[in-house]
């Protein structure tokens, strides 16, 4: 007979939760961007920000999006070159504070 070998609990639920994160916070990117939708016809600039923030939500914790988002991007340069340029932007703002807190610590 074959024995399975024992799997350490933490083992099993640290993956389980760690999916049910990133779920969660496709939903939120998905909710966020519905609501931005729903809020565009308002008077100002209020659906605009809140899609937007859903779109980054979602293109942080989904493969399929960010596929899609690079798909896009190539074939719709000029429209998408606002939220690119607010993406690379975040981007390094986010490598310069992991390289200085690497540095002071």
């Amino acid at each position: 007979m074959h024995r399975r070998a024992a799997i350490p609990r933490s083992l099993l639920t640290r993956p389980t939760l760690a999916r049910v994160r990133q779920l969660a916070l496709i939903g939120t990117g998905w909710s966020l961007i519905g609501l931005g939708a729903l809020m565009s016809p308002l008077p100002g600039p209020f659906g605009f920000p809140v899609a937007l923030a859903g779109g980054v939500i979602l293109l942080r914790n989904s493969a399929d999006a960010r596929r899609l988002f690079v798909r896009l991007k190539r074939r719709h340069p000029r429209l998408l070159s606002p939220v690119e340029r607010i993406r690379v932007k975040l981007r390094h703002r986010r490598n310069a504070a992991k390289a200085k807190a690497a540095a002071t610590a």
